[in-house]
């Protein structure tokens, strides 16, 4: 009765969705194959392309049907979404060094729930601190928060159309303030100072709460004996700041545990294949694939924002978003006007950015500058280096 149920489900909204004009879409996804499970991998593959998709066609999944060579393979696959796929076929696939890539074509239908501007965010991927560096005595992996940050770096730069990865720091910041405040404040507290020195909009960092390790005991074949395997864990929070807006865009936990097939004694190199390639190594890498997607499509609705870092000629104005990050001559953006609250019940205060009359317009990009140029009556002096710019949409007008 179920799967009758959703089957007509899926029939009603075909119909639905081809008055409403869907669009079929193709792109590409991966995902790491974890203790040899292609089909699990698979399953996040398709979820990786369908995202992509999903960001660039203006929707996200819900529910769907997945074809292979005209066989249904699976019934329903969910994830958080604002949209439909309608329907999806699964073109090709291809496993590689324990990775599956898949080509997917989709039938999409946008709720448009959110304006996207469609232009890649600025982003700072910064140090993973070590919650207990105790527990990364066995097999010595104290520098694997440093091997986190820079795969996440290596991942985004190479793989990501929604994210602009510019920099990346391993080694931990130094913070000025009250030591007793979580990882979080304290990057909130210089989130504009790197925001400044970097040219981004976005700082990513990261916590590994947990590296402990425990001992499981199981039963031989015939019940003949028994035999002890080492686990190890892995716990690892990230979180993705507007560094202008001042505020936490992405939070999320990711945690597993994997058996550790390494001898005890052994001291491990966390930048060789030896440690990547076990079943410990992909859990670690598979997280960080998953964390990408999970932050791509979060801050897809988020409003990229470009700030001003230089005057020319006194009639134009240089913002440090360009051509890597979607800019295009003649794109037109929007002054932001800054306005600082006192937050009564604190005592503290706040900035908020209002959207100002001023009107801009691109005359000349670069790989991650562009020249604008103050649209009709607009006072140049009006602006100021390290102001903010959001692009313009067809409402604004």
């Amino acid at each position: 009765m179920t799967r009758l149920r959703t089957k007509i489900f899926i029939l009603l909204l075909a119909v639905y969705s081809f008055n409403a004009r869907a669009v079929w879409f193709e792109g590409q996804g991966k995902a790491m194959i974890i203790n040899g499970d292609v089909a699990t991998a698979r399953q996040f593959a398709i979820k990786d392309a369908l995202l992509t998709l999903m960001y660039h066609g203006g929707a996200s999944v819900n529910s769907m049907q997945v074809v292979k060579s005209g066989v249904l393979e699976i019934d329903k696959l969910t994830v958080r979404t604002n949209g439909e796929v309608v329907d999806m076929h699964l073109l090709t696939e291809e496993i590689t060094d324990n990775k599956i890539q898949v080509t997917v074509s989709a039938d999409i239908y946008p709720f448009d729930t959110c304006k996207k501007d469609n232009y890649s965010k600025s982003l700072f991927v910064g140090p993973f601190q070590l919650a207990t560096p105790a527990q990364a005595q066995l097999g010595s992996i104290y520098k694997l928060p440093e091997q986190v940050s820079q795969r996440l770096f290596n991942e985004i730069r190479n793989g990501s159309r929604q994210l602009d990865a510019r920099q990346v720091r391993t080694q931990p910041i130094a913070f000025n303030n009250n030591g007793s405040m979580n990882i979080e404040n304290q990057m909130i507290s210089v989130a504009q100072d790197i925001s400044a020195q970097y040219d981004v909009q976005y700082i990513l960092f990261g916590r590994i709460n947990d590296l402990s390790d425990y001992n499981e005991t199981s039963t031989t074949l015939l019940g003949l004996g028994s035999a002890l395997t080492k686990y190890r864990n892995y716990q690892m929070q990230i979180y993705v700041i507007d560094a202008i807006n001042k505020k936490t865009v992405f939070q999320k936990s990711y945690s597993a545990s994997r058996p550790w097939a390494f001898d005890p004694t052994m001291r491990i190199d966390v930048t060789t294949n030896t440690f990547w390639y076990s079943d410990y190594g992909k859990l670690v890498n598979f997280y960080i694939d998953q964390s990408i997607s999970d932050i791509e499509n979060t801050i897809a609705c988020e409003t990229t924002e470009a700030s001003v870092v230089a005057v020319h000629n006194n009639k134009d104005l240089v913002i440090n978003l360009g051509q890597d990050n979607g800019v295009r001559r003649g794109d037109k953006f929007k002054l932001m006007r800054q306005e600082f609250l006192n937050f009564q019940d604190s005592g503290k205060t706040g900035a908020i950015f209002n959207p100002d009359d001023t009107r801009l317009e691109v005359i000349s990009v670069q790989s991650q500058r562009a020249l604008v140029r103050p649209m009709g009556n607009s006072d140049m002096a009006n602006i100021q280096i390290r102001d903010v710019l959001a692009p313009v949409t067809d409402n604004d007008f």
